[in-house]
């Protein structure tokens, strides 16, 4: 359904952040401008991906509700608000932030959280807030800034349209072809944590046979959006953790503790070399850093 000439903005929040959200959709009404997305909580209903892709879609822009939640999780791991982050960036969309962070700046207590944060400032433009106050200022002044400029946004919009049906073309000749994926295989993955005996720490190596296409199917939402080797490591550390604590839990009678779960830098740096060689994963230079990303 066309919504005519009145700016429609996809607002991706959660349900703790119910009072900013109202905010926010304030902002926006007061504006000329009409919100569209849904904070799903699934003691009503179960979130319906389907929907919230073609929410996204038909939007002239994407504003990002950051809270001290991370969220319900995909079976890949990450969130669905990230994912909606994602779809977003995949469609062009222009796309903006708005954090909730404490007062005193102490980071939350979610390690997924915190680096969700740090790629979203790092990538995206935005706004930190903490009161709420600092919230209503920065929604009212994006949204009159998008308003003005409503005919940018909408061209902008068709060439996401246009990008998103050549995507479709270019799939559903993939789709008739062979897929390119890396190659399967089995690699002894060298790991490192602390185990806690008797008020003791001993550092252990563990080698932990895993499938090459598991840790790829592990870090693809992240390649998606683009970012660093270490990054890229410490959320393989996480996905890992339970595994390898549960194995040198086994192997150590009368351990009762396991903590620092490390991959191998080097390993895992061949493995993304590797993968580059095949032309499944770019890296690029951003300042002193280096970003590994899915090819353009």
């Amino acid at each position: 359904m066309s919504h005519g000439s009145h700016l429609l903005v996809y607002v991706s929040s959660l349900a703790p952040d119910a009072e900013a959200r109202f905010e926010v959709d304030r902002q926006i009404a007061l504006a000329g401008a009409v919100s569209t997305g849904l904070a799903w909580d699934d003691r009503y209903a179960p979130y319906d991906w389907e929907l919230v892709k073609r929410q996204i879609a038909q939007a002239d822009a994407f504003l990002l509700l950051l809270g001290e939640s991370y969220g319900a999780t995909t079976p890949t791991g990450i969130s669905y608000q990230h994912r909606e982050l994602v779809h977003a960036q995949s469609l062009h969309k222009p796309v903006y932030h708005l954090t909730h962070t404490s007062m005193d700046g102490r980071e939350a207590n979610d390690i997924r959280l915190n680096e969700l944060r740090q790629q979203v400032r790092a990538q995206i433009g935005g706004k930190i807030w903490h009161l709420k106050d600092e919230l209503t200022v920065h929604a009212r002044t994006l949204v009159q800034s998008w308003t003005k400029d409503v005919s940018i946004l909408r061209s902008l919009k068709e060439d996401s349209a246009q990008a998103e049906s050549q995507a479709r073309s270019r799939l559903q000749t993939v789709r008739t072809t062979p897929r390119t994926l890396p190659e399967r295989k089995t690699i002894e993955l060298m790991t490192q944590a602390n185990v806690y005996r008797g008020g003791n720490l001993a550092p252990q190596l563990l080698k932990l046979p895993m499938k090459s296409d598991r840790i790829w199917r592990s870090i693809l939402p992240l390649l998606r959006l683009g970012t660093s080797e270490d990054r890229l490591r410490s959320h393989m550390e996480q996905v890992l953790a339970a595994e390898v604590k549960a194995r040198l839990l086994s192997e150590h009678p009368g351990s009762h503790a396991v903590d620092g779960v490390k991959i191998e830098r080097n390993q895992f740096r061949k493995l993304l070399q590797d993968w580059a060689g095949g032309g499944f994963v770019v890296d690029m230079k951003q300042g002193a850093r280096t970003i590994w990303s899915l090819p353009a």
